[in-house]
């Protein structure tokens, strides 16, 4: 995301989506009541004399609308925003009717708030940040099957699942000129990816030597790709050999930015200090009680919260834990570690030291 201009007095700042990342981002900056400035196409009845049918077109124009409904379509790579119009650039179209405008990338947009809270200039700036970090690539690999996902910001996207029949063990001929098949189409998707998503670094992953095999076949055929991988072993293959390979610890130390990573990690850890009855403590009650005695050295908000009824507390325990310099980490629910926090409660605090 690039931040074009900002004007304090007004509260309004402009910034262009450049990935599918940053949608996710302003999904969580944009609230109900905000005011959205964009281009947009909105469709207008024309009725060219009496005799016949209104026509419908679609005219260009720059409208203002009040937030009231906004979701992110991550597999269509837009942002919808619905709500009245309150600005328009052409008079034919009335204010007050309501307008969906469908934000994606290489758009631009202006958000206006009342007042710009922490969070959201936090998350804007990380925004900011994480375009220009390259991504991770984790593909995890066993006999004729392979599959690929990218470590996003908001969690982790399964891209591509490669198969290919090597026949039994017995036809060793007809199965070894599958398997470089099966590794030729593995190698072209990989580096296909690598290009289009930004991809700097690929861990490839799995439980058996077929990643070692594939290594061997890169470094001979793909010198290029092979200077970008690196080897790891899971005990499983598919979705959880992926989850896997980032428990580990291995995208941090391949990526040590990466956001996912970092989240998944700090939510093992609450569970492993819960399992121990550490220093931790969960759940909206308890962490706030926790807030109040300036215990909290990191606090962990599931994103969700920040959309519900009970954001005004959960905003009002953040400002607290900022207060008596705790860490805050807001984690995604799209992933792994967000399904397991929002099992404790959606909030949960690694503790300075006990409170009782």
């Amino acid at each position: 995301m690039k931040i074009i201009h900002q004007d304090p007095k007004e509260g309004k700042i402009k910034v262009k989506v450049e990935t599918l990342d940053d949608l996710w981002h302003l999904y969580h900056i944009i609230d109900e009541e905000d005011i959205v400035y964009a281009k947009t196409l909105r469709k207008q009845s024309q009725r060219s004399d009496s005799l016949r049918p209104e026509k419908v077109q679609a005219i260009p124009v720059f409208l203002g609308i009040k937030v009231e409904k906004i979701n992110f379509h991550k597999f269509a790579n837009a942002l919808r925003i619905t709500g009245p119009i309150i600005y328009t650039s052409r008079e034919e179209v009335p204010l007050g009717k309501y307008h969906t405008i469908a934000i994606e990338e290489n758009n631009t947009i202006t958000i206006q708030k009342e007042k710009w809270k922490k969070h959201h200039i936090e998350r804007l700036e990380e925004a900011v940040k994480a375009s220009q970090r390259a991504r991770v690539m984790i593909v995890v690999i066993d006999e004729g099957e392979a599959d690929i996902a990218v470590v996003r910001e908001y969690g982790v996207e399964t891209i591509a699942n490669i198969v290919h029949n090597l026949g039994g063990k017995r036809y060793n001929a007809d199965r070894e000129s599958e398997e470089k098949k099966f590794f030729h189409d593995l190698a072209k998707t990989i580096m296909e990816i690598m290009k289009r998503e930004n991809v700097e670094k690929a861990i490839v992953a799995g439980p058996g030597f077929t990643k070692e095999n594939f290594y061997k076949f890169v470094s001979e055929n793909y010198p290029e790709l092979a200077k970008k991988v690196v080897i790891e072993d899971t005990s499983v293959t598919g979705r959880t050999g992926i989850y896997e390979v980032i428990r580990r610890g291995t995208v941090d130390k391949v990526y040590h930015e990466n956001r996912v990573a970092r989240e998944i990690q700090l939510v093992e850890k609450v569970i492993k200090e819960i399992a121990k009855n550490g220093l931790v403590v969960y759940g909206l009650g308890e962490v706030e009680e926790a807030a109040n005695y300036g215990a909290i050295e990191t606090l962990l908000v599931l994103d969700e919260l920040l959309k519900d009824e009970l954001k005004e507390k959960i905003e009002e325990i953040m400002e607290f834990v900022r207060g008596t310099r705790g860490n805050i980490v807001i984690v995604s629910s799209e992933h792994e570690g967000g399904e397991k926090l929002k099992a404790l409660g959606g909030i949960a605090a690694l503790l300075r030291y006990k409170i009782k």
